[in-house]
């Protein structure tokens, strides 16, 4: 394994806790996740899985530990949770694509409406990314006209208009 000491943490996690009323979900996890890192969560379903990684950009409400992202304690209450989002690029499980938008409609709407970038820029950098994951043929259709694994490359492409700095993918390979 590669020495970690040189590469900043991007994510650190202590002693997390999530309950769903009485049901405890996480228990007591803590991880640190360093720059250029990938770190794969497996487990049975049902285990926790996507709560865990909706806890790191506070899409769950932490029941109890820290989270810090780039060093920001995203449990604190004076942290900003939508500035932080902006650097946090996340792959739904079910895609939660625009289904009256076409695939470049989907992939500029954050760009243009969150980080009020030009439309011509965003529509430069979705077709970029739309090319990278070979989806370029298909950005004029519909969420309705593609197939699952399209609309996961889709759905990844969108995520990386945004240009994040971490990369959250829940169910990568369904």
């Amino acid at each position: 394994m590669a020495d970690k000491s040189n590469r900043e943490v991007k994510i650190s996690v202590s002693h997390l806790k999530k309950n769903f009323d009485d049901l405890e979900v996480l228990k007591d996890i803590s991880a640190d996740i360093h720059e250029g890192e990938v770190v794969v969560v497996i487990g049975p379903s049902g285990s926790g899985k996507s709560t865990f990684l909706r806890c790191m950009n506070k899409l769950e409400k932490i029941s109890g530990g820290k989270v810090l992202v780039d060093g920001l304690d995203i449990t604190a209450k004076s942290t900003d949770i939508n500035a932080v989002r902006e650097n946090i690029g996340m792959v739904f499980q079910h895609f939660n694509l625009f289904p009256h938008m076409t695939v470049l409609q989907n992939l500029m709407l954050a760009p243009v409406e969150l980080k009020k970038a030009g439309k011509a820029d965003a529509y430069e950098t979705a077709k970029k990314m739309l090319d990278k994951v070979g989806m370029l043929e298909k950005a004029g259709a519909y969420p309705s006209q593609l197939s699952g694994g399209q609309k996961q490359r889709v759905a990844i492409a969108r995520a990386l208009c945004m240009h994040p700095n971490i990369m959250l993918f829940d169910e990568p390979t369904s």
